[in-house]
């Protein structure tokens, strides 16, 4: 008896502690869930403190979201109340507002709501819900069509009122904000990814709050088409759409990604969120993949070395002329050295054409620019190869190109033209490829590059591949991408690709690209006008890739101070082009801006990207902060006696020791004219000052508390002394004149140094030369001719000495007239051609001519030649009796370098 009394109480004991631990549970589950599900009328609904969601409960469609933080209801419902939508090969669609049979259930201990759908489709979706502010939905396909299932829309086009939408994101590099009246002009853009778009996500300001819609993306993945459409059906209406590109063949089962609806936070919040739930955070970093030679890199400018193109260029004369002259270390990126030249010959780039010099200068050459510390990273492209090509010629018995090409068609490889350049877009998926990429690889990399650049990979729309040969585990729509990542997943060099996408950024170092360019070219017509630029790519993954501008575009090029405003602001690193040789002062700049500069928070993420004022940006960077002026017309007060020149930026360590920027007043000092680039680096005992662009100004400093007083002196770029400097001193603030040219030297920086007494400079002969406006500058021009629609009269004044006028050959007199838009007094012109060696001595004949009406002219200075110079900066000044014009003709009847009028700017002044 004892014994069973025991028991019993040990029995009731034990069912009282599992009642216990089952409240507990119960409680715990439901304090953490805090997920509430109701079937009312004909609607379910689910929320959280978050959100509520409505479900039609007829078909499953969405019906409304609502924000709870705003406590605004978003009427947002898929189009013609379908949740999905499938098309199939014969162009015939089966929805989900149709399906044959419909059932849903709720799941309380999971917090599922399933939808199954009976039919030619039998589809099951899983809609799951948490604490956070996300809904998550995953889809099931079984095809009963007897046909191939090629597109499945889901969730079917989300439409809401296009009135309520404030601005959208769109992942186009590095991210494109469309504003307002995109929306309300009814306007649509939809595009690729992987391919144009570098991530699988949109998202959406509402006057409901923000949403945001995103893949968690999955291995195989098929490409997605996302974007935002006016609904033509259904008037003042946006849509977003969300459509799988499949080949899921009848009886085949396609299981889709994990699809995010995320409810309230902003773009940097969901940016957040979508890194975290792909993994993008647990990718590879730079310091990963560079390992110790990460800050290296991390302070090298990317430079376009076309081999191909570069006047006068071969291995020697690239050895001489530019690796040994070049002051900061670079990526010399190598361009057109293969037989052929650019877009020529593809996979096969080395040996390089023997018309560049012997395998012993490219050597020589490689050995200089190891030794100055540079990084050689070739420009190839292995996704594309030329139908000429050595390899494509002499393809091993048994193999032909239909199967180691991509076939959109089975049995026909597809071909793609660039020009005069044709070539085959390869199949990933076949070992041939793969394996005579990896004996290009080795080439290179035995060659002494340090990397490679692969075109078009990053930017490329993926294909269906409906190849006899797919990626494992994968099907036409989905064995291109699964190729292509495991090709770059199992490469051990650092590998840079145009543009680039959120999958590749564990296995690359640099993305080269922006839709900043394509916008320029006009390739996106339908968002250029009403996109403003958002970095998203820096939110997502500065810390795993390098950014650039593209590698080859002279359009996105850093020679110009709004672009590097533009990459300073969304995080980008600098490029230049060495086409113009290396005394182009942006060259320098480049080099000085990433090395001292960008460098520091090279690998930071984008923290936060905000308006502080209109057409003023702030980007934060963490220690480091970049203010943007995108106003081309007004400066901007940044504080502390700083302003941003329009279309200025200023960068900012928070340690106070870098400060580099645009300004028209530094430091409470007005500068001189015309723009001006300054870098302010300060370290213990020292300020350094550059001004690599801009003309003669006085600059101020403020001196540190501990120190009495300052010295200044100017040094070159490469640190050699030129002078002693005056400087005056008042309070903490320390003036001192920054004069370009010091005999025949030019001076980069002026560095001060503490001093324990007052230093006086006599006897300083320089003095600044005054900066007189260009008074051509931006007005009109009319030629008599020109040899092509690449030398228009419009380049002689857009301020680049490295663009040109010419007329058409042999064809003299010419005549180039420009407008002044008023009479004014003139008193000098001053014409320029390239300043390069290229452009050897030569004499135009000139005469020079007035007008005041624009109508009737006569001469200001008689037919004389002048002698262009590259040692003089192929410069020429010609002083005019003081005059008054407002239209001034340049009449050239001889050249001796080339049978036609060249000219690069024409400058005019006012006398002296």
């Amino acid at each position: 008896m004892k014994i069973g009394k025991r028991n019993g109480i040990i029995a009731g004991s034990a069912l009282v502690l599992i009642l216990a631990a089952g409240l507990i549970v119960w409680m715990a589950f439901r304090h953490d869930t805090g997920v509430a599900y109701k079937a009312v009328g004909d609607t379910l609904t689910v929320g959280n403190e978050h959100y509520e969601i409505g479900f039609q409960k007829e078909k499953g469609a969405i019906s409304y979201v609502l924000n709870k933080e705003t406590g605004k209801k978003t009427e947002l419902a898929n189009r013609s109340g379908a949740l999905w939508w499938g098309i199939l090969d014969d162009d015939t669609s089966v929805g989900g507002n149709k399906a044959d049979s419909f059932a849903y259930r709720w799941n309380r201990s999971k917090n599922e709501l399933t939808f199954e759908y009976g039919g030619k489709l039998q589809v099951e979706v899983v809609v799951g819900f948490g604490q956070d502010n996300r809904i998550r939905m995953s889809a099931k396909v079984t095809n009963h069509t007897g046909g191939t299932l090629e597109s499945f829309r889901f969730p079917y086009e989300l439409k809401l009122p296009s009135a309520s939408i404030q601005d959208g994101l769109l992942p186009l590099l590095p991210g494109a904000k469309l504003k307002t009246a995109f929306f309300r002009e009814n306007n649509s853009y939809e595009a690729q990814y992987p391919g144009t778009f570098f991530a699988s996500y949109l998202a959406l300001n509402t006057e409901s709050g923000p949403l945001a819609l995103y893949d968690l993306v999955a291995s195989p993945m098929s490409s997605v088409d996302l974007g935002f459409k006016t609904m033509v059906d259904d008037p003042g209406k946006t849509g977003l759409v969300h459509n799988y590109k499949l080949a899921t063949a009848a009886g085949g089962v396609w299981n889709s990604p994990t699809l995010v609806l995320e409810v309230g936070g902003d773009y940097a919040d969901s940016i957040a969120s979508y890194r975290e739930l792909n993994g993008i955070d647990r990718f590879r970093s730079l310091a990963d993949k560079l390992g110790k030679d990460k800050d290296r890199y991390l302070a090298m400018p990317f430079l376009k070395m076309d081999v191909s193109a570069i006047p006068g260029a071969g291995w020697t004369a690239l050895k001489s002329g530019f690796v040994d002259k070049l002051t900061f270390p670079s990526v010399l990126h190598l361009v057109g050295f293969q037989t052929g030249g650019h877009d020529e010959n593809y996979p096969d780039f080395l040996p390089a054409d023997a018309k560049w010099g012997t395998d012993a200068e490219f050597q020589a050459f490689v050995r200089a620019a190891k030794t100055k510390g540079d990084a050689l990273v070739p420009y190839t492209n292995f996704s594309w190869w030329g139908i000429h090509s050595p390899t494509l010629t002499r393809l091993p018995a048994g193999t032909a190109i239909e199967d180691i090409a991509v076939n959109k068609v089975p049995g026909v490889p597809v071909k793609e033209d660039y020009g005069v350049h044709s070539g085959y877009v390869m199949n990933m998926a076949d070992p041939y490829v793969t394996g005579r990429i990896a004996e290009e690889h080795k080439k290179l990399l035995d060659a002494g590059m340090d990397g490679i650049f692969e075109d078009q990979w990053g930017i490329r729309d993926v294909p269906y591949t409906l190849n006899r040969t797919l990626a494992p585990g994968t099907d036409a729509s989905s064995s291109y991408y699964a190729a292509v990542r495991s090709y770059f997943a199992s490469l051990k060099h650092p590998m840079y690709t145009e543009d680039g996408f959120d999958m590749l950024v564990g296995d690359s170092v640099g993305f080269m690209g922006s839709n900043y360019l394509w916008d320029l070219l006009g390739y996106r017509a339908k968002t250029a006008t009403y996109s403003e630029y958002y970095p998203m790519i820096g939110m997502l993954a500065r810390d795993k890739v390098m950014l650039f501008q593209h590698n080859l575009a002279a359009e996105t090029m850093t020679d110009k101070k709004e672009m590097l405003r533009w990459n300073a602001a969304m995080g980008y690193h600098l490029s230049a082009d060495l086409f113009n040789g290396i005394d182009n002062p942006w060259v320098d700049l480049v080099g000085l801006v990433q090395k001292e500069v960008l460098a520091k928070y090279g690998d930071a993420r984008v923290k936060s990207f905000e308006p502080v004022a209109a057409d003023i940006t702030r980007t934060d960077f963490g220690s480091y902060t970049v203010l943007a002026d995108w106003n081309a017309d007004k400066p901007f007060e940044a504080g502390s006696g700083f302003t941003l020149a329009p279309s200025g930026f200023e960068i900012l360590g928070e340690d106070g020791g870098v400060r580099a920027g645009a300004y028209s007043v530094y430091n409470g000092v007005e500068l001189g004219k015309g723009d001006h680039i300054v870098v302010e680096l300060r370290s213990t005992g020292r300020i350094r000052l550059y001004q690599p662009v801009g003309s003669d100004t006085t600059l101020a400093v403020k001196k540190p508390k501990d120190w009495k007083h300052a010295a200044a002196a100017a040094y070159t770029m490469a640190g050699e002394k030129l002078a002693d400097i005056p400087a005056t001193e008042q309070g903490d603030s320390v003036r001192f004149d920054f004069i370009r040219t010091l005999g025949d030297k030019k001076a980069a920086y002026v560095e001060l140094t503490a001093s324990d007494n007052a230093v006086s400079v006599a006897d300083f002969p320089y003095k600044k030369v005054k900066e007189l406006p260009n008074l051509a500058f931006g007005k009109k021009v009319q030629v008599s001719s020109m040899a092509s629609a690449d030398f228009p009269g419009e380049k002689v004044l857009d301020g680049d000495p490295y663009t040109y006028w010419e007329s058409t050959a042999k064809n003299f007199p010419q005549t180039l007239t420009l407008d002044l838009g008023g009479v004014t007094d003139i008193g000098k012109l001053v014409l320029k051609l390239p300043p390069q060696d290229a452009w050897a001595t030569r004499n135009q004949t000139i005469e020079v001519q007035v007008s005041q009406d624009g109508q009737t002219f006569t001469t200001a200075k008689t037919e004389a030649p002048y002698s262009f110079d590259p040692k003089r900066e192929n410069r020429v000044d010609i002083p005019l009796d003081a005059a008054k014009a407002q239209a001034v003709r340049l009449v050239v009847s001889a050249n001796t370098g080339w049978p036609a009028a060249q000219l690069a700017e024409v400058e005019v002044y006012a006398p002296e």
